[in-house]
């Protein structure tokens, strides 16, 4: 699956946070990980708001690279949209859904390219590329890369990290 076809496919499951429901679309991302060769665990604080690590190891140690993203996204009152927000519509060169710009693209892009690298048998020659897809950074990250930092954070320490960025 491409990033295009994978972020219509995440922009159908309503991630708006609260409550956040991001469990089905983490199961989904996956199934597309495990079967492209990823080592991949769901961790949560509690079972409603899950969180996706996926590792693909490299062939001998060092560095590990983390691509951190989050699935949850702001609301939408469909009232005020044109496009049903989370139809995932593609109609004019663009992706119309809650979660195409912020950030459920980023989560596509990194996803769809993870999965053709282990596809294509590529593995870091040294350490490991870890994708992180979190819950609940809309409203503070309390089950999402805050937790996973404060309570779990050997499953997900890097050395460099790739995020959406802010300027912070």
């Amino acid at each position: 699956m491409n990033a295009v076809e994978l972020l219509q496919r995440l922009i159908r499951f309503n991630t708006v946070n609260p409550p956040g429901n991001e469990g089905p679309a983490l199961d989904f991302l996956r199934g597309m990980l495990d079967d492209s060769g990823w080592q991949t665990e769901i961790l949560a604080k509690v079972p409603e708001r899950p969180n996706l690590v996926a590792r693909l190891k490299g062939a001998a140690p060092g560095p590990t690279l983390g691509l951190i993203s989050h699935v949850d996204t702001v609301p939408a009152n469909p009232e005020e949209w044109t496009r049903d927000p989370w139809g995932g519509d593609l109609a004019d060169g663009y992706i119309w859904g809650r979660g195409a710009l912020d950030m459920k693209d980023q989560v596509a892009s990194e996803t769809a390219a993870c999965i053709a690298l282990a596809a294509s048998g590529w593995h870091p020659a040294t350490g490991d590329l870890l994708l992180v897809v979190a819950a609940d950074e809309e409203t503070g990250a309390h089950y999402g890369a805050k937790w996973l930092c404060e309570e779990v954070p050997e499953k997900v320490r890097c050395d460099w990290v790739v995020n959406e960025g802010a300027g912070e």
